[in-house]
C-alpha cells in the first residue's frame, strides 16, 4: 500500500510477454550470435520493464499494473457542497476502497458510506452523491456523538480527505495502443545488440578471399549506425505519433482556476 501522495511504486508484472515482443517485434531479426546461442528471454523482459516505467514517466498517472494507492487531498468548501469532487492522481480508476476524513488536531478517521461512490474511470475522478439529506445537512455520528462535514464554515484545510483507491489496467484490459508503444520500444534494445551481431559492432562491410574467389558483405551499420536502425527509427516515429494521442486522452487539459 502507498502511504504518501507522490510515493511511487514499482511492479514486476510485465503487460507483454516476451514471445510476444518477438513474434510481433522482432519477426525476421537473427536474434542469435556467432556460435548460435539465443538472445534470452531474460534480457528481453529487462527491456520491456525498462519500456514500462518509461511509459509511465511519459504520460504521468498512468498506472500500467494495478497499483492500491492512498491520497491525501485538501477540503474545499465549493467542492464539498458540489457533491465533494476529487480528482484523483493516479489512472484509470479500477476501485475506490474508502473515502474519510480527519479533522485537524483529532486522530479520529471517519469514512463516507461506500454506496455514495460515484467513479468514473479514465479520468479517474469520484464524487460523493449522499443516498439522503443535502451535504449542508449530513453529519457522521462516531461514538454518539455528531460532527457537521461543512466544517464550521471554514472554506479550506489541507489535506482532510483521504481516498483509498485502485489504479492501473487488469490484466488483459490495457490499451492495445499502450501496449503496442510498449512492444515497440522494448525491441529497441534487442535491436541495437542485434544490429551489431551481423557483421560485427560498427562494421560496414566484410570481405573473405580465397584462391582468387572472394565474398564481400555489406551492412547499413558504421560507427553511428546500428545493423536495424531503419526499424528503429520507425517504431520511433510511430512511438511519437502515438503518445500525442493518448496523452491527450488519458490527460487531458491540466489546469486549475482559484
Amino acid at each position: 500500500m502507498v502511504d504518501a501522495v507522490n510515493q511511487r511504486t514499482t511492479s514486476n508484472t510485465l503487460i507483454i510477454s516476451a514471445e510476444e515482443v518477438r513474434e510481433n517485434f522482432l519477426f525476421g531479426v537473427d536474434l542469435t550470435d556467432d556460435n548460435g546461442n539465443e538472445m534470452s528471454n531474460r534480457l528481453i523482459e529487462f527491456y520491456i520493464r525498462s519500456a514500462q516505467s518509461w511509459l509511465e514517466k511519459k504520460i504521468p498517472g498512468v498506472s500500467l499494473c494495478p497499483k492500491q494507492v492512498v491520497e491525501w487531498h485538501d477540503y474545499r468548501l465549493g467542492d464539498y457542497i458540489s457533491y465533494n469532487f476529487i480528482k484523483l492522481f493516479r489512472y484509470p480508476l479500477i476501485s475506490v476502497e474508502d473515502v474519510s476524513i480527519q479533522f485537524p488536531m483529532s486522530e479520529n478517521i471517519l469514512s463516507f458510506d461506500p454506496s455514495w461512490y460515484r467513479a468514473e474511470s479514465v479520468g479517474s475522478q469520484i464524487n460523493l452523491f449522499p443516498t439522503q439529506g443535502t451535504f449542508s445537512s449530513i453529519v457522521l455520528s462516531q461514538g454518539g456523538s455528531y460532527i457537521p462535514l461543512v466544517y464550521s464554515g471554514i472554506e479550506y484545510v489541507p489535506h482532510m480527505m483521504r481516498v483509498t483507491y485502485t489504479a492501473g489496467f487488469k490484466r488483459g484490459e490495457i490499451d492495445p495502443q499502450l501496449k503496442d508503444i510498449i512492444g515497440m520500444k522494448a525491441s529497441m534494445g534487442p535491436l541495437n545488440i542485434a544490429g551489431d551481431l551481423i557483421a560485427g559492432a560498427g562494421v560496414a562491410s566484410k570481405s573473405i578471399s580465397l584462391d582468387g574467389l572472394s565474398q564481400t558483405v555489406s551492412t547499413t551499420s558504421s560507427a553511428t549506425n546500428s545493423g536495424y536502425g531503419a526499424r528503429i527509427g520507425q517504431y520511433e516515429k510511430q512511438i511519437k505519433d502515438s503518445l500525442i494521442g493518448l496523452q491527450n486522452y488519458y490527460t487531458g487539459l491540466q489546469m486549475v482556476v482559484s
